[in-house]
C-alpha cells in the first residue's frame, strides 16, 4: 500500500511539473477593451468540443483587434460558416494564435485576401500564404 502512495506522488509529481510554462508579458491582449470570456477552451458544446476562447466585445462590432506578438500569416480562411473570417498567426515561440469571426482584416491582408477572391472567382477561400509574405507585429492591426 505504501508504495502506491509513493507511485502516485512520484506521477503526480511529474505530471504536473511536466507541463510548459505559459510565456508570461509576451502576448497582449487582442482587445483593447476588459476581457471577459464568452466561451471557454475545452468547453462541450452541441456536437464537440469548443477548440478556442471567445470573447465579449460589450455587444459592439467593428472594434479594432490587434496582433499578440510578432508573427507571422500562416492561414486564412473567409467562410459563411464556422469561423467566418479567420486568420492564423504563427508566433516565433512557436504558438499560433487564431483571430475568427472578424468583420474585416487589416488592409494589407485584406488586400491580398480581396485579390485571392478575385483569382479563384469564389467568396469563400482557404489560402496559406508564402511564410513570411504576410507578417504582424505586436499591436499591429489584424
Amino acid at each position: 500500500m505504501k508504495n502506491r502512495i509513493y507511485l502516485l506522488t512520484f506521477l503526480l509529481v511529474h505530471l504536473v511539473s511536466g507541463q510548459e510554462k505559459f510565456p508570461k508579458d509576451v502576448f497582449r491582449s487582442p482587445l483593447d477593451i476588459p476581457l471577459i470570456l464568452a466561451g471557454t477552451f475545452g468547453e462541450l458544446r452541441s456536437n464537440h468540443f469548443h477548440a478556442g476562447i471567445d470573447i465579449k466585445t460589450q455587444q459592439r462590432q467593428g472594434l479594432p483587434i490587434y496582433a499578440i506578438g510578432d508573427g507571422t500569416v500562416t492561414r486564412i480562411k473567409v467562410s459563411h460558416w464556422g469561423y467566418g473570417k479567420a486568420l492564423y498567426v504563427a508566433h516565433p515561440n512557436g504558438y499560433t494564435s487564431v483571430y475568427a469571426h472578424l468583420q474585416k482584416f487589416s488592409p494589407a491582408i485584406e488586400e491580398f485576401v480581396k485579390k485571392t477572391q478575385y483569382q479563384k472567382r469564389s467568396y469563400e477561400i482557404e489560402v496559406f500564404p508564402e511564410y513570411g509574405k504576410l507578417k504582424v507585429y505586436k499591436d499591429s492591426l489584424i
